[in-house]
């Protein structure tokens, strides 16, 4: 995705490969996950702008909506909890 912004407006431009468009609700593996109740999540990207550039990250959610809602509840409650120095893959716990 390619952002081009004047100061009258911002210009996002999306690739679309018309051939995939049938499979929109089947998206590659990788961009797929489930929850513990086994409840499909898609990975959106989301995009902001600061300092004059555009910014980009991405989440989980489980429909376009809940993605919305995601967002809507970041803009009322987003903090920074500190900085990430690594990572460790874990199995999720299992119910007693």
């Amino acid at each position: 995705m390619a952002t081009r912004r004047s100061e009258e407006q911002v210009v996002v431009n999306v690739i679309r490969f018309p051939r995939r468009r049938e499979y929109c609700d089947d998206p590659d593996r990788a961009f797929l996950s489930s929850d513990a109740d086994a409840r499909r999540l898609y990975k959106f990207a989301l995009q902001y702008e600061m300092d004059g550039k555009s910014w980009a990250t991405e989440i989980w959610a489980y429909s376009s909506k809940d993605a919305e809602d995601r967002v809507a509840a970041m803009r009322r409650s987003l903090t920074m909890c500190g900085q990430l120095y690594a990572e460790v893959e874990a199995e999720a716990p299992t119910p007693l």
